[in-house]
């Protein structure tokens, strides 16, 4: 399921200050009020949100688990501020404008002069002048299993930084991801430069390979062992699969290849919705049996025998 924009939420994006998400929290928690919203049972459920949302965002480390956990969301980009444009003003013959600055302006030969210095001097500041740069991004590479991505799980990676220094980081993997999707932590990068924003980690997941249990899609593929007993006369039996117990219902004469579905049982999206579990029947020769299984099996060898002389 989709976590809450609590920044949406409360009107506020990463940035904003504590003050601002106070302001914003008891302006809005008096407008939701249950006690001035008698009988709105919607507006109750909408003060509650504000008050996890509240409590999440002026904790420090809450926030930051937080912000990890919703950044392939984008909740609470700042606000883009556009630059103000400004035109840009030239003269092509440097002459022309010695000549603009004496003739029109009234300034003599040293005025102009000292106007071209003045000018020379603003472009080398200019130039001089250093530009912010974000810091580059880094990237990993995080090998999970089938039922980590089935479930979600709080992964470690440990990266090697300058100076041979490890340093290791919490990574919260969201239930249903997939192969090669990726997950941002801000600002875990390199660090900018010139007072520029430090770089992102971007961790590219790779579900391992089972030989058990194959993903296609959000289907999962098995194979089910049963006796020639529950493939003849039918059956219901339990399995384990990555600590779920799922019972399954083996149709009478079932053989060997066929396929038995369960709903519901398979992979997963973010919102919950889950493939098919889809096993594929093998029947178990037995390795021991008992006297009275031997006798069995010989009345239902004469009664085969007999079916085949009678065609």
């Amino acid at each position: 399921m989709k976590p809450k924009d609590y920044y949406a939420l409360l009107g506020v994006h990463k940035r904003s200050s504590k003050e601002e998400i106070k302001q914003n929290y008891r302006k809005l928690a008096k407008k939701y009020h249950p006690d001035a919203n008698v009988g709105k049972p919607e507006m109750e459920e909408i003060f509650k949100d504000l008050t996890v949302g509240y409590d999440i965002l002026m904790d420090k480390d809450k926030k930051k688990k937080y912000d990890r956990q919703v950044v392939r969301y984008n909740y609470g980009a700042p606000p883009k501020v556009e630059k103000e444009k400004t035109k840009k003003y030239g003269v092509k013959n440097e002459n022309t404008a010695n000549e603009f600055v004496s003739t029109i302006l009234g300034f003599g030969k040293d005025a102009t002069e000292t106007i071209k210095t003045k000018a020379s001097e603003f472009k080398v500041n200019i130039a001089s002048k250093k530009i912010a740069k974000k810091g580059d991004n880094i990237e990993a590479i995080l090998e999970i299993a089938l039922e980590e991505g089935l479930f979600g799980a709080e992964k470690k990676v440990s990266l090697k930084a300058a100076g041979g220094k490890v340093n290791t980081y919490t990574v919260q993997v969201p239930k249903g991801i997939k192969d090669g999707e990726k997950i941002r932590l801000a600002a875990l990068g390199k660090p900018g430069k010139n007072g520029g924003k430090n770089g992102d980690l971007i961790i590219t997941v790779k579900l391992k390979e089972q030989t058990d249990v194959k993903l296609d899609k959000l289907d999962l593929h098995s194979k089910l062992s049963i006796s020639y007993a529950q493939a003849i006369v039918g059956d219901k039996v339990r399995i384990k699969m990555f600590g779920e117990s799922i019972e399954v219902t083996v149709p009478a004469n079932t053989k060997e290849g066929d396929k038995i579905v369960v709903d519901g049982r398979g992979y997963t999206t973010s919102d919950g919705t889950r493939g098919k579990l889809i096993l594929e029947a093998t029947l178990a020769a037995p390795t021991t049996i008992t006297d009275k299984e031997r006798k069995i099996y010989e009345q239902l060898l004469r009664a085969e025998k007999q079916q085949a002389k009678g065609k």
